[in-house]
């Protein structure tokens, strides 16, 4: 089966190693090949050209957009809104985290010092629990800290730091238990 995964940006594509084995534990198809597209805005352009893109030979389109203050329902209603308006023919799949992904990425305080290089630090990340992720706003700015927490870096690697942060999410999403995503899974096929 092959899939585009129309995302956010280019760090959600470390979410396609997890769509693929999702697709092939969850379906009849014995093997998944993705690739990402977070170019162009609005939604409807980036649909339309990343089918372009992938020559339309796709077999399902998954699109991602976090709920963020919109909320889940109307994120639901401009994914189809925007599928139906570029004219997509295979079916699509809704990817719409109720809090921004970065929240899932808060639950792995080992994952965080590992991507930035100190596996071995003990500066204090202040992560919240994973009761509390969800509900905490600014997760995103809550994962850029804790990665320059993580690092423990000063001067110019601190500033490298910052600059990485898009490259070290793509590498935390990459290493995500599959297990996070097994619910969503749950009826493909």
């Amino acid at each position: 089966m092959r899939f585009l995964f129309a995302c956010e940006g280019s760090s959600d594509a470390g979410l396609i190693p997890h769509i693929e084995r999702l697709i092939v534990e969850h379906s009849n198809e014995g093997t998944a090949e993705g690739e990402s597209w977070p170019y162009f805005n609005p939604l409807e352009k980036k649909i339309r050209m990343g089918m372009q893109a992938a020559e339309n030979a796709v077999d399902v389109l998954f699109v991602h957009r976090d709920a963020n203050s919109a909320g889940a329902e109307a994120r639901f209603r401009e994914i189809t809104h925007a599928a139906e308006a570029a004219g997509v023919i295979v079916p699509w799949v809704s990817v719409v985290p109720v809090r921004m992904t970065e929240a899932w990425l808060l639950l792995d305080e080992a994952a965080i010092r590992k991507v930035v290089g100190r596996p071995n630090g003990r500066t204090p990340l202040d992560l919240p629990t994973p009761r509390e992720a969800e509900r905490r706003a600014e997760p995103k700015r809550i994962l850029a800290d804790a990665f320059l927490a993580a690092s423990e870096a000063t001067g110019r690697r601190e500033k490298r730091i910052k600059r990485d942060f898009p490259s070290f999410r793509k590498r935390l999403l990459a290493d995500l238990e599959v297990v996070l995503f097994r619910e969503a899974g749950r009826g493909l096929g």
